[in-house]
């Protein structure tokens, strides 16, 4: 007997219940760790589809079509009408690990502008946050991490992205490795990065934003931003350059669980 024959002679009914069951799996694998996602595709509000935490647009910031606007022209992050995204509740998991992934364009961004501000700069417990900026002081762009202070950060700097084109930058904070990687449009420029005592649970999440800086004297940022993602676990870079190849509007499954 042949495999196609064999194949044949499975019972409908357990052919049925296989492909079912596989739809199923294969429904909750493509979603696998996602708890936030924001599309941008709802006309005035920043409204997340994979979660319940929707953010609330301040300073002029605006939503339409399928992209979140900031300009903040000559204004700093503590300027009276900057325009950013806030979040009223922590957006970073409580796993240990994470993978924010965000399309963005900006052009001549100022120093220290955030994309992403997610933490708590002012405490007495010193400072732990993390961000994303598309233009430090070395004219360089930088993910950070930190539990105490900005001195202390554990830290990745890459070229500066503030070029006027799109592009797309996942931080992944491993928690059982105790990794910190940075991906720009799809690929790792540089290995892996030890996350010492910046790990994901000291980040103190008093506040989430987008577009604004925890520190009153950087710059409000300046752009676009297509899609914003949170996912609850690190994403491979299978996972990564498959995200970037797909584009902000699909989401493609995850080989990660």
């Amino acid at each position: 007997m042949n495999h196609s024959t064999a194949f044949w002679r499975i019972p409908a009914a357990a052919t049925l219940i296989g492909v079912c069951c596989a739809m199923f799996l294969f429904s909750n694998r493509a979603h696998a760790g996602l708890t936030h996602r924001y599309t941008f595709n709802d006309a005035g509000a920043v409204k997340d589809s994979a979660g319940n935490i929707d953010g609330t647009l301040k300073g002029g910031a605006t939503v339409a079509d399928g992209k979140l606007t900031l300009k903040n022209d000559n204004k700093t992050s503590g300027d009276d009408g900057v325009a950013y995204v806030d979040f009223p509740q922590p957006l970073l998991p409580k796993t240990g690990s994470v993978t924010i992934v965000f399309w963005f364009t900006a052009k001549d961004a100022g120093q220290f502008s955030r994309v992403l501000d997610i933490g708590d700069q002012d405490n007495a417990e010193g400072q732990a946050f993390i961000y994303f900026t598309p233009r430090n002081a070395d004219d360089q762009s930088r993910a950070a991490i930190t539990a105490t202070d900005a001195g202390s950060k554990t830290s990745q700097d890459n070229d500066r992205l503030d070029d006027g084109k799109p592009h797309m930058v996942a931080i992944v904070i491993d928690g059982s490795a105790k990794k910190l990687h940075v991906f720009i449009d799809g690929k790792e420029p540089q290995s892996a990065t030890d996350l010492g005592q910046n790990t994901l649970d000291t980040v103190r999440q008093k506040h989430a934003w987008l577009g604004r800086s925890a520190f009153d004297t950087d710059a409000g940022f300046t752009g676009s931003i297509d899609e914003l993602r949170i996912y609850d676990n690190p994403l491979s870079a299978v996972d990564v350059a498959a995200a970037f190849k797909s584009g902000p509007d699909a989401l493609p499954a995850t080989t990660q669980p």
